[in-house]
């Protein structure tokens, strides 16, 4: 029995000319590629690609295949739209990644979505970690990205703004002429080498840094215990009285969020209703 998938190998390579091309455009490894094809052209006994040191070229057989599996590969998306276009909207599951609750909290539109569509199972990976899409990980991803993958279609939500921000009784802790150079700093660990260590070279020579946290969720809670000053989301920092906006309310980063959805989804109902609910309902002003 032959075996279909490997027809979408070959037009991978055709396309890109390269098995490494061909590997990135499929998010596989260079060696799966070229077993799929190796195993392709043994199922057919014909030569599909002669090798070249620029790459790889279709042979004749290549090219008369090719021709025919382009064809037949639009007919197979086109029935494939068709039949996700029309799923039931109000049931199944949604798998969604999206970034740690405390750069942006979206569990208030997440429970309004669910009581207009009670039928909808919700998986969340609250993560700033990337989840493979392509691998079918997730349906959705709400991603900071200033350029978003081309295999990915979906839509800008706007901008997170980060400042620095402490607790009203660490600063009556200060003295009163105080400046930033004597705040105690909590640093999100993962963007200290990024964002916030280009802001301390430009603005502290020797930051006084008393905790590295593993995540934005940490670092919001260590402001709000007295710890010191941090960059928060604006978004989060808002809901808690408690803290206090320094520097005049000076924007130090802006993060890019988008809503995406792999190309071979994008005509799912589910998918598209969600999108638009949160298009629609996210506010980050």
């Amino acid at each position: 029995m032959r075996d279909w998938e490997n027809l979408r190998y070959f037009l991978a390579v055709a396309r890109k000319g390269t098995v490494s091309g061909a590997a990135r455009e499929l998010a596989v490894s260079h060696s799966t590629v070229l077993r799929r094809i190796e195993q392709f052209e043994k199922t057919l006994d014909s030569k599909l690609f002669k090798k070249l040191q620029r790459g790889y070229e279709l042979t004749a057989a290549g090219e008369n295949l090719f021709t025919q599996a382009q064809q037949i590969e639009g007919d197979v998306d086109k029935v494939l739209a068709q039949a996700e276009g029309h799923y039931d909207v109000t049931q199944g599951k949604l798998r969604i990644s999206q970034p740690e609750n405390g750069i942006l909290n979206v569990y208030p539109l997440y429970a309004e979505f669910r009581r207009q569509h009670p039928d909808i199972t919700m998986e969340i990976h609250s993560t700033m970690s990337t989840h493979n899409i392509n691998q079918q990980e997730v349906d959705i991803v709400l991603r900071f990205s200033d350029d978003p993958p081309d295999m990915l279609v979906g839509r800008c939500l706007g901008t997170i703004k980060a400042r620095v921000y402490a607790s009203k009784q660490y600063l009556k802790r200060l003295p009163k002429n105080a400046t930033i150079s004597d705040y105690e700093w909590i640093v999100w660990h993962s963007a200290a080498n990024t964002r916030s260590k280009e802001w301390f070279n430009q603005n502290i020579s020797n930051p006084h840094v008393v905790l590295y946290a593993e995540s934005m969720p940490d670092v919001l809670s260590a402001v709000l215990n007295d710890m010191g000053a941090g960059f928060l989301s604006s978004h989060e920092a808002r809901k808690h009285p408690g803290l206090v906006e320094l520097l005049d309310g000076k924007v130090v980063a802006e993060y890019t969020i988008w809503i995406l959805t792999h190309r071979d989804l994008r005509n799912s109902e589910r998918v598209k209703t969600f999108m638009r609910f949160m298009a629609d309902n996210l506010n980050l002003d």
